[in-house]
């Protein structure tokens, strides 16, 4: 027979046990019911002391022992009306809440219990007898409610009246975080619905960003919605209907699907993939990269949607080329010349070398070029300059270069006079129309471009004919005389607006 049954024609084996017949209890009050209820559940779940006496079994039963008391766990006795008056309320109390407890609430609650005598379970049988008569007045005393754990569903009973009561009944603990609803101090109302969610630890990862989340989501699911995350089409290391782990943190990655642009040896490739960083992205594009190349992102790096990936590809090479080796120029100082005039003494030639180079380049194009080695294959010549230093007011401190006054042409003379807007230019155009050899014809005194007379082409240092000299010789010359004496050595000087 199961526990709560009542069988009055029912006969229990005694063995010198006394029986009793239920006794009629009076309508308790609610007060009274919540008090019994407790007391039951203690008794019900203490556990009697094995080498306790039951008490005698031989001894015949008289009209007396009505009023004995009846064995109790702990060897002590009392009447066992009034322990039946007591406890009436324990059977509803020790039976109805067993089949309306939540599976997680149930589990959370449930103790082992130990094993006891026979006798001490017969014992005990004779007062859950006589505690079914008040199982009515718990029904009508306590309130139904549904609760919900998680989103572990269950039905229960209690002689609470707040929402916190039906909890701390339950052995439900509310901690920081936790999401209740109704609130805890929200009266009870038959058939009401209470929900816990509790707060939960979540190791996040997302592309490759860690993160520390707390939620009070049921699922893997429900957590990424609460922390806006888009799962669709996105790879979870969890099934999203998993549910999240109470009191422990629950690591979980996520990769989300993204759009990225890959430029690589010349060619522009879309990727759609989901992929947490830059090295997977080159993979699902099907570019590898070498240890040399450059990557405007590190590989490890996350990327996110709409970026922009560039692999250039570095190579070394090497290049033999045959090079100038252009000549030095050696200026040397002297008094042979006027101050300002130069002269070549010794004409330079350049030489050749075979240059090898390591050159550098990214995507073809040089960054770098470094010479390895040469071969000389001809020595360059050094050119020497002579630089006049001669006093231009002292014809005997220098000397003019002559070159037999054959070597200039007309064109060449008029530029080294300056061109047209030169003052030289328009007296050598009045004076001898350019010609470096051209003699006065009224009187044979006059000679070259200048027109110099024989004693003042002397005075300026000159030897011979004037129109011996070379231009370049006649022309230096007609300076001195100029920074000498000025513009009026010459008549043509005014005709042609000069000095």
């Amino acid at each position: 027979m199961r526990q709560g049954e009542s069988a009055p024609d029912a006969v229990l084996p005694t063995h010198g046990i006394v029986t009793a017949t239920p006794v009629e209890a009076p309508p308790l009050t609610r007060r009274e019911a919540l008090a019994r209820e407790r007391a039951a559940q203690a008794a019900s779940t203490a556990i009697p002391d094995p080498e306790a006496p039951v008490g005698s079994v031989d001894e015949p039963t008289t009209a007396s022992e009505d009023q004995a008391d009846p064995i109790q766990p702990d060897g002590q006795t009392q009447p066992v009306a009034a322990s039946m008056a007591q406890t009436q309320p324990t059977t509803a109390s020790a039976t109805a809440p067993v089949t309306s407890l939540a599976p997680a609430v149930a589990a959370r609650g449930r103790k082992r219990r130990s094993r006891v005598r026979t006798a001490q379970i017969v014992g005990q049988a004779v007062v859950i007898t006589a505690l079914v008569a008040g199982t009515g007045a718990f029904v009508g005393l306590s309130t139904p409610v549904d609760l919900t754990v998680d989103g572990e569903g269950s039905s229960t009973r209690t002689f609470g009246s707040t929402v916190a009561d039906v909890l701390a009944a339950e052995g439900i603990e509310v901690e920081r975080g936790d999401e209740v609803s109704p609130a805890l101090d929200a009266d009870l109302t038959r058939g009401m619905d209470i929900s816990v969610s509790t707060s939960k630890d979540v190791e996040l990862r997302v592309d490759g960003i860690a993160s520390q989340e707390t939620t009070t989501a049921h699922t893997v699911g429900q957590a990424l919605a609460d922390m806006g995350i888009d799962a669709r089409g996105a790879q979870v290391s969890m099934d999203l209907e998993a549910p999240l782990a109470d009191g422990a943190s629950t690591p979980l990655s996520v990769v989300t699907p993204k759009t990225v642009t890959v430029r690589a040896d010349g060619e522009t490739i879309p990727v759609e993939a989901t992929a947490a960083s830059v090295s997977d992205v080159l993979a699902h594009a099907g570019v590898e990269v070498a240890d040399t190349d450059f990557v405007t992102a590190p590989l490890g790096a996350p990327v996110v949607s709409g970026q922009n990936i560039d692999v250039m590809r570095t190579e070394t090479t090497t290049e033999e080329v045959e090079e100038t080796i252009e000549h030095e120029v050696e200026k040397k100082e002297t008094d042979g010349l006027v101050e300002g005039e130069t002269k070549v003494e010794k004409k330079g030639e350049d030489g050749k070398r075979t240059v090898v180079y390591e050159v550098g380049t990214l995507d073809g194009e040089e960054l770098t070029r470094v010479e390895k080695s040469e071969e000389i294959l001809e020595e360059p010549v050094t050119e020497v300059v002579l630089v006049g230093t001669g006093d231009p007011n002292d014809p005997d401190s220098y000397e003019v270069p002559a070159d037999g006054g054959s070597t200039m042409t007309t064109e060449q003379i008029k530029e080294m006079l300056g061109g047209p807007g030169s003052p030289w230019y328009k007296i050598v155009q009045c004076e001898s129309e350019f010609n470096p050899k051209a003699v006065n014809r009224q009187n044979n005194k006059y000679f070259g471009l200048f027109q110099f007379g024989i004693l003042t082409w002397q005075g300026v240092g000159g030897s011979g004919n004037p129109a011996d000299a070379s231009p370049q010789e006649q022309f230096q010359r007609a300076k001195v005389l100029q920074e000498r004496y000025g513009w009026s050595q010459w008549e043509c000087a005014g005709m042609v607006g000069v000095g």
